[in-house]
Order: C-alpha cells, then sequence, then structure tokens
C-alpha cells in the first residue's frame, strides 16, 4: 500500500510540474485544452491538477474573450508574483541584491556601498533598497554570497575580506532576522554556479571558474554541481602555506605596476598598450603552473575566466591559454572562455542556489526546477 501510495503521489507532483511549467513559460493563459495538449495529459487529469495549483496559489484563472456563441473556456495563468526569491553578494566593498519573482525573472536590484564597513546589516538593508514598493513579506528565500570559507550550516569559518564576520552564524541569524529559509555560500562557488547553469558554461556539466580580480580565486563545478569537498575547501588554494600566485602578491591580494587594477591592465593592454601587454604575459606565465595543476586533476569541458569588461577579455585569455598549454604535455585541453554574467555572476548564483535548495518550500511542488534561464537570460540582467 505505501508504495502505491508513494507512486500515486510521484505522478501527482509530476502531473503538477509539468502544468507548472507550460503556464511559467507562457506569456499567456491557457486553457485546459491547450495544457492538455501541451503536456499530454488527459483534461480530468489537468483539471484536478488545477485545483491543486489554484489551492497552492501559484495559479490563478482569467476570463479571456472568446469570438462566437458560448460560454468562453476558462484560462489559467501562472501567478509568478504570487512569490519573491532573493540574492545577496555581499563584500567588502558593499552589497549587491536581485529580487526575482517565482518564473525567475527580475523584479528588483539595488548595489549598496556600505557606510564604514560590510557587516550582516547590509544585507536586509539591500535587501530591501532592491524591493522598491514589492511586499517583502512575499519573500519566500533569500540566497547568500560571502567571500571565504562557508561552513555547510551557513557560518563563516574563514575570511580575509570579511575578517569581521568569522565564527558567526550567518544562515541562522539571518534566517531569525528574516523570518525566511537563508541558504548561504561561498561568493566565487555561486558564480561558478552561475556561470555552469546560465553562463559561458551553459550545456557542460564540468566547468572550472577562474576569477581575476583584487585576488585570484578558482572554483569548480563537477557533473552539474559545486564541489565542495569534505571540508568545504575545494578550490581554497590560498589556504596553502606559502602560496603565492605572483611574485608580487601580498596576502593575496594581486599587485600591479602598469595600472592600479587588473581590470585597468587589461582594458589597457586591450588599447594597444605594450607594458600592460608584457605585465600581463607575465602574469599569465606565472599563474599558468598552478591552473595547469587544477586542469589536469579536473579536466573540465570549460574554463570560464572573469577578468575586467567583457570587450577586454581577448587580452587575457589569449596569455592565459597559451602559458597554459606551455605546461600541459598531451594536446587535449578546454577551451578558455569568457564570463558571460561578470559582475553579476555571484548574486545571480546566490539567487539561483535558493531556488535550487529551497525549491519544495518556494513551490509548494516537490521536483519544480529552478528557473535559472529566466535568472541568467541577458537580456533580464542589468549590465554592470
Amino acid at each position: 500500500m505505501d508504495t502505491a501510495r508513494g507512486a500515486a503521489q510521484a505522478e501527482r507532483a509530476a502531473n503538477q510540474v509539468a502544468c507548472l511549467r507550460l503556464l511559467a513559460d507562457a506569456d499567456e493563459a491557457r486553457t485546459v485544452g491547450v495544457i492538455s495538449e501541451g503536456t499530454g495529459l488527459s483534461r480530468p487529469t489537468v483539471h484536478a491538477v488545477l485545483d491543486d495549483l489554484l489551492d497552492a496559489g501559484l495559479v490563478e484563472p482569467t476570463s479571456p474573450a472568446t469570438a462566437g456563441p458560448g460560454r468562453p473556456a476558462r484560462a489559467f495563468r501562472f501567478a509568478r508574483e504570487a512569490g519573491l526569491v532573493a540574492g545577496v553578494d555581499l563584500g567588502p566593498r558593499g552589497a549587491r541584491a536581485i529580487i526575482c519573482d517565482l518564473s525567475g525573472r527580475r523584479v528588483g536590484y539595488a548595489d549598496l556601498a556600505p557606510d564604514r564597513h560590510a557587516d550582516l546589516a547590509l544585507i536586509p538593508r539591500a535587501l530591501h533598497a532592491a524591493a522598491g514598493s514589492l511586499d517583502l513579506r512575499r519573500l519566500r528565500a533569500v540566497g547568500v554570497g560571502l567571500p571565504g570559507v562557508v561552513e555547510a550550516d551557513g557560518s563563516l569559518r574563514a575570511s580575509l575580506a570579511l575578517p569581521g564576520l568569522v565564527g558567526l552564524p550567518v544562515a541562522e541569524t539571518l534566517a531569525e532576522e528574516l523570518d525566511r529559509p537563508i541558504v548561504v555560500d561561498n561568493d566565487i562557488k555561486l558564480a561558478a554556479l552561475a556561470e555552469q547553469r546560465g553562463g559561458a558554461g551553459r550545456g557542460h556539466s564540468d566547468v572550472v571558474y577562474l576569477q581575476i580580480g583584487h585576488r585570484l580565486s578558482v572554483s569548480i563545478v563537477l557533473n552539474g554541481d559545486i564541489r565542495q569537498g569534505r571540508h568545504r575547501l575545494a578550490g581554497e588554494l590560498g589556504a596553502q602555506r606559502g602560496m603565492r600566485w605572483t611574485r608580487n602578491a601580498q596576502r593575496g591580494q594581486l599587485v600591479w605596476s602598469v595600472r592600479p587594477t587588473g581590470a585597468e591592465v587589461l582594458s589597457a593592454a586591450a588599447a594597444g598598450d605594450a607594458d600592460a601587454r608584457a605585465e600581463l604575459e607575465d602574469f599569465c606565465a606565472q599563474i599558468a603552473g598552478r591552473i595547469a595543476t587544477v586542469l589536469l586533476v579536473v579536466d573540465p569541458e570549460v574554463v570560464v575566466v572573469r577578468g575586467g569588461a567583457a570587450q577586454d577579455s581577448g587580452a587575457l585569455l589569449r596569455p592565459l591559454a597559451a602559458a597554459v598549454e606551455k605546461e600541459l604535455i598531451f594536446p587535449e585541453r578546454p577551451p578558455f572562455v569568457a564570463s558571460a554574467l561578470g559582475r553579476e555572476a555571484v548574486v545571480l548564483g546566490a539567487v539561483g542556489n535558493a531556488f535550487d535548495r529551497c525549491g519544495s518550500g518556494i513551490y509548494g511542488v516537490h521536483g519544480y526546477p529552478s528557473p535559472w534561464h529566466h535568472i541568467t537570460h541577458p537580456a533580464e540582467r542589468t549590465t554592470k
């Protein structure tokens, strides 16, 4: 009996997912007949499913216009505005927040600088700024990205960028304050997840993500999941004693001579500055050995690199790929491609991670897929 009941529940959930996906992908309301045809389910089954989704507040009936005599067919739409899901990227320079409706479409955005220093209080501030006139009581889950080693329970074990938050139970504290489920993870791991789900790594299950900014960071997605490791240290190459990416790195911070920041060096190199190109080539030669080691351990399908403005990416990708190639014996190697999501990769990964990990609670439907195609769609992102 239990087996039969379980099978029936699984079939019911699958039918709910099929109907809800069809409605979520449509811009207009759909009749029972159209839903039946689109899902392959019988009309009685569609009626039963719609009753469940109506009770859950996920769909609502509409009254479509009809041509000719007779009672118009009932139509239904996905009530995407019924709930909200948010993501926040908190770093030493401020917080970036995105709010999405249940379809994954962006409905709110904010980028806040801290008054003095970044702390947890900046997260609710960023959420309220992003919400504007939206009612945050509709918020169903929040994802957060932090720089540093994040434990499975959402506490921050170590962080050079936010030392004041080390040891704090971040997820628990925010959950109590916001009265919502909170999921917290490392910022670079979330960026890698977003690029794999809907960015430059889309369509690939194994992705290495390399970010070259104030620091150099690596994260790995294997079989479509963030590689955490037993102690949540996967990709934390800076945790090796004496490890320095470059000769002039200072406590993990990259130091440049031609321009103040890596992004400015990259822009200058792309514009033809010989000194900037020389510094970039030397930088790539210095980091190539460790990148090659990661590639030989993981053997990914693609390496996604974020290092500055998208239009300048070629000035970095070419010398980096050439330097790594010199370190490898075998001709097989993954392509190096520029990040598609740029500065928003972390916050997009944070909101997508909230959908991934809290999906059943967000929708009240088991097995409904996270709407990554809307979360990361370029036409629906704010270019930064």
